[in-house]
């Protein structure tokens, strides 16, 4: 019985790579792990396993130990892969055609027969690349990549196969899991991708892409991963490993093109039936090549890859009736006099809205790879990555930016990695990884540096002009050193693994918002006549701005321990530890005013902080063709660096920000010179008095348990529809601990003349802004001494969870048809949805009723609901050249917001300074009678119901509206990719013509291909504007400042709602 099993199971395995790979670990390399044993299923000892990469010829031999057990590490990824299993008492066997996975190990069980006849071939069958698309873990090779629609040339337009992974928006950002797309791990060739830093909603430290597509020889996703090795996220794990030189000298050049002439025509915004149809005007030009080959035959190898696009930016916003394809409640006419205004009157150049500004971005990849024996290879990569776009240019309904008030975003990486794998006997074997990232970012504004930033009111909207707020002093570098060293030794049917981790982030940030000055004017007049309603001012007391830069390293140490236990040839258990501690060599300058404000320092840094992270899997292949997974673990990281960053930026001595009271206003609010900031603002700036973002002295590291639970079926029979389906269903279970919050120190509970605390009627608490230092005690609401201060501290809050439910099928076809479908259904909660680079936003912009107790509900990246489709079909028009069909459909629920009231510039509930116009939960009243509420600007609750009954905000009356409980529109797109080989100038050598159009839906239906997207991380619609009476609590509700609106907060992306075709031909020698 055993034997005729085992033979059955273990041929499967051997050349089943769907059952495989036991971790999709964090690694460059793949692994092979096995049993041998004889006839009668006893441990064939001392048999030689010889395994060798084909297309380079690199070779690996172990042996067997006294069980029949063998494992080899540091294996190239891919193939195909040849396994000789020489015995001196068994008859020998060989493995034809085997590829192995990114990070993953594959599993070769063999029983060796009697040494009566010649050896045994086997040859391995084609990969069911339906199986490799599972719930929590994909993983995706060459074939896979070439053929996929991939009209971005990035990753992500692959990952999106993961029915967990999700392209929001404009594409750019990746939430995995309804996760903050800042917290995935991204590595290529063991080096970090993702933003260190955290300023970029990609996620990448680049403006696009990192690496070329076209340099990806296979890329990995995993959300619930049970190796220790596997770290740096609570969102998810991608890692990617790029091409190398084979035996062959192999290369391709490229060209591809789009433009507005290779695309459709975009229907109007479908929210606003009177808008005009956006005019679509773009050309994106992008080349590039690869080589690879032999150095020295067998042994040294390179593969060198370049890319360059570029390409012209759209008009993202403009005034009511242009052409823009959104618009600002702003008319043309108003635009131009404040333009004449502030040439004429303030000899100031103020841009204009309808420029295309030109993105480019280029990359470069070396590597090398040398088999300096049969039992050690190195490899060592190059890449560098340069990229510059403009933003700040989109706006919203409510504002309009001219071009001076745009920046140019440039950023360039530079990295380095080397990485040896050792087989140092055949159950003991090491990896050491060496890498290094340098990154600089530049914010510059678009036409200079030569005033200060203007926001002129004009109604129902404010134009910008001047230089960014926040880009007048921006300058980040970061430079990231990596060593991990990890050993595996085989011990029976132990596979013991021991590592340790270090990593070491050197900071340079200088960042201080309005250096140059901030002005606002309540109307058009006001600004023709230089009379501004408020002024902010930030700088070094010295007024030398670069004595505001943080300067800092940070870095955490880990060690692990993990095991694999095979306790039998169907079952594999997983188990281990791992603990991390931060280091970090600076601290926070120290603020004495703060220390006698709060009692406590702002030098907390995090150094010393540590945690322990245990995980445990399993895998276990109760059938033929079923197996059944899970485990649970515990994952931290991914959180960015800019929230520690904020401590060392805003300590209050570096930056201070200007106390309009210290200054009679008539100085900085009459006869305003954009140019220059009056002199006395800048000597009223006292050192160690500026705004504070501390990190609370018992901060923990956020982290997250996660369990999941899985069945695959590969080989189903779903009768008319065929044999050999894969099916998988997956549930994974997510429990967040001591995830982030924000608090504001400066907030004083106010109370009664009984010392207790004040509500509104409704029981909404009330705060004030309070100074500890001014001897001032607050006595009603909105008594705040006037002061403008607010110091937002890093910290630990409530933590949500998450549900998910994965289900997938596919099935590949020998005619060259494949199939792969799936559902996800998420429910994930949080408090705050951390989608801001700054304490100020992330405090500010989260929906509350509370400011100070933040509740959790409905994550910001939720995706509720998403279906996913993939067809892929590759035949032969012409004999001996591929042609090859692919369709990608997906449709997705729509991103989680909410109505909030319009409290601009109004501090009653308890807001300072900048802090004036949070995002507050409105009370929604049971009626006209509600004693709660009252009403001004004319509105009437007859009048407010209505409204109240579209927005579907009719049901919470007698309560608060709840946070991210309504949706935006869905979104549906299907892309299409066909690709056509044709004979080359010589034999082996090939043109292939290649065609992407992204969205080809629009051809069928326009209004479903219309694509709509919530900004940030906790999008919001101002409903009404909202007030308190002080006299008798109540709110008061009236008109907003930018008129009613019940509609989702989403921005119309015109591009991508019609269809849009790329071509290209490359040629491949």
């Amino acid at each position: 019985m055993f034997n005729s099993t085992f033979k059955r199971t273990a041929l499967a395995a051997a050349l089943a790579a769907a059952f495989s790979g036991t971790v999709y670990a964090q690694d460059t390399a793949s692994a092979m792990r096995g049993s041998v044993v004889g006839p009668q299923g006893n441990g064939a000892s001392g048999t030689e396993v010889v395994i060798r990469h084909v297309p380079s010829g690199s070779t690996v031999t172990v042996t067997t130990d006294e069980d029949g057990n063998f494992v080899a590490n540091g294996l190239r990824v891919g193939g195909p892969y040849q396994v000789v299993l020489d015995s001196d008492v068994y008859r020998d066997a060989a493995y034809q055609d085997i590829y192995l996975q990114l990070g993953s190990t594959y599993r070769l069980n063999a029983q060796l027969e009697a040494d009566e006849m010649e050896r045994l071939q086997v040859s391995g069958s084609a990969i069911n690349y339906a199986s490799l698309n599972r719930g929590s873990g994909s993983s995706f090779g060459e074939e896979q990549i070439e053929k996929q629609p991939t009209y971005g040339r990035d990753l992500k337009d692959v990952l999106r196969l993961n029915p967990l992974a999700t392209q929001i928006g404009d594409g750019s950002e990746l939430t995995v899991a309804g996760n903050n797309p800042k917290y995935n791990s991204i590595t290529v060739d063991g080096i970090g991708q993702n933003d260190d830093f955290g300023l970029n909603g990609n996620g990448y430290p680049t403006q696009r892409s990192p690496i070329s597509i076209d340099a990806i020889e296979q890329v990995s996703i995993d959300v619930v991963p049970f190796s220790v090795k596997d770290s740096n996220f609570t969102g998810a794990k991608i890692n990617a490993v790029t091409k190398s030189g084979t035996n062959e000298f192999k290369g391709s050049i490229f060209y591809q093109y789009a433009s507005d002439s290779l695309a459709g025509d975009p229907e109007p915004n479908r929210y606003y039936p009177d808008s005009t149809a956006p005019e679509l005007d773009y050309e994106e030009k992008t080349k590039g090549f690869g080589l690879g080959g032999p150095i020295i035959e067998d042994t040294l190898f390179f593969y060198v890859n370049y890319e360059k696009t570029e390409e012209p930016q759209p008009v993202a916003r403009g005034p009511e009736g242009s052409t823009a394809s959104n618009f600002a409640n702003v008319s043309a006419t108003d635009v131009e006099l404040i333009q004449d205004i502030a040439r004429d009157v303030y000899q100031v150049e103020p841009g204009d809205w309808n420029i295309n500004p030109v993105e480019e971005d280029e990359k470069v990849l070396a590597k090398i790879d040398w088999n300096i024996n049969n039992d050690h290879r190195l490899a060592v990569t190059y890449q560098s990555t340069e990229g510059q776009q403009t933003r700040n240019n989109g706006g919203s309904t409510g504002t309009l930016t001219l071009s001076s008030n745009w920046y140019s975003n440039t950023q360039e990486l530079k990295a380095y990695s080397a990485q040896l794998y050792s087989n140092w006997s055949s159950d003991f074997s090491t990896e050491i990884k060496l890498s290094k990232k340098e990154v600089d970012n530049g914010r510059v504004p678009l036409l200079g540096k030569n005033y200060g930033q203007a926001r002129i009111e004009t109604g129902e909207a404010a134009v910008y002009i001047g230089p960014d707020y926040s880009s007048q002093a921006n300058e980040l570098q970061n430079d990231t050193t990596q060593f991990q060293f990890n050993a595996e030794y085989l011990k029976g049917d132990h596979l013991i693994q021991a590592g340790y981790d270090y990593t070491s982030v050197d900071v340079y940030n200088l960042f201080a918002e309005a250096t140059l000055g901030a002005w606002e004017f309540d109307s058009i007049e006001d600004f023709r006549n230089q009379v501004a309603s408020s002024f902010e001012y930030k700088n070094h007391p010295s007024g030398n701005v670069d004595n505001v830069a943080a300067i800092f390293t940070q870095g955490t140490h880990s060690v692990y321990l993990q095991d694999t236990w095979t306790p039998t040839w169907d079952l594999e258990i997983t188990y281990g530890v791992r603990y991390e501690r931060t280091f970090a060599d600076d601290q926070p300058r120290l603020n004495d005013r703060f220390v006698q404000r709060y009692q406590f320092a702002n030098t907390e840094n995090l150094d010393g902080v540590d945690i322990i992270l245990p995980r445990v899997g399993f895998k276990w292949n109760f059938a033929d063709d079923m197996t059944l997974r899970g485990g649970v673990g515990k994952y931290s990281g991914g959180r960015p660096n800019v929230w520690i960053s904020n401590a060392y930026t805003n300590d209050g001595i570096g930056a201070v920000n200007f106390d309009p009271s210290s200054v009679d206003s008539s100085v900085y609010l009459e006869n305003v010179d954009l140019a220059n900031v009056p002199q006395e603002i800048v000597d009223s700036l006292v050192a160690g008095d500026g705004i504070v973002t501390p990190i609370d002295p018992n901060f923990e590291l956020p982290s997250e348990w996660r369990s999941s639970l899985a069945i695959d079926w590969n080989g189903a029979d779903l009768g008319y529809l065929g044999e050999d389906w894969f099916l998988s269903a997956e549930f994974i279970y997510g429990k967040k601990q001591d995830d982030v919050a924000w608090t504001d120190l400066s907030r004083r509970t106010l109370l009664d003349e009984n010392g207790n605390p004040v509500t509104t009627s409704a029981g909404r608490p009330i705060y004030v802004a309070d100074d500890p230092l001014d001897n001032h005690v607050p006595s009603e609401i909105g008594d705040d001494n006037g002061i403008s201060r607010y110091d937002l501290m890093l910290t630990n809050g409530r933590s949500g969870d998450s549900k998910i439910l994965t289900l997938t099928a596919g099935k590949a076809w020998d005619n060259g048809l494949s199939f792969n479908t799936s559902y996800t259904h998420q429910d994930v909660t949080e408090a705050f949805a951390g989608g801001s680079s700054t304490a100020w936003s992330n405090y500010r912009y989260t929906p509350t009723v509370d400011a100070e107790n933040v509740l959790v509900n409905t994550a910001g990246y939720e995706v509720e609901h998403r279906f996913v489709a993939n067809l892929s079909y590759t035949t032969q028009l012409m004999d001996g050249y591929d042609s090859s069909f692919t369709l990608f459909w997906e449709r997705y629920s729509g991103r989680p917001y909410s109505y909030v009231l319009d409290t601009y510039g109004n501090s009653v509930f308890g807001d300072a300074g900048n802090l004036a116009r949070p995002r507050y939960l409105p009370y929604i009243p049971t009626g006209p009678d509600d004693s709660n509420v009252e009403y001004t600007d004319g509105l009437t609750y007859e009048q407010l119901l209505p409204l109240l009954q579209e927005a579907g905000l009719e049901q919470y009356a007698g309560g608060f509206a709840p946070m991210n409980e309504f949706r935006g529109p869905w979104n549906t797109t299907l892309d299409f990719n066909y690709t056509q080989e044709l004979p080359g100038f010589m034999d082996e050598h090939k043109f292939t013509l290649f065609f992407d159009v992204r969205n080809i839906l629009a051809l069928i239906d326009e209004d479903t291909a219309q694509q709509h997207y919530l900004f940030n991380g906790s999008p919001t619609t101002q409903f009404i504007k909202g007030d308190i009476n002080p006299d008798t609590g109540n709110v008061v509700y009236g008109r907003p400042y930018a008129g009613y609106d019940t509609s989702a907060p989403t921005s119309y992306l015109p591009e991508r709602s019609t269809w849009q075709a790329k071509i290209g031909i490359r040629y491949t020698f």
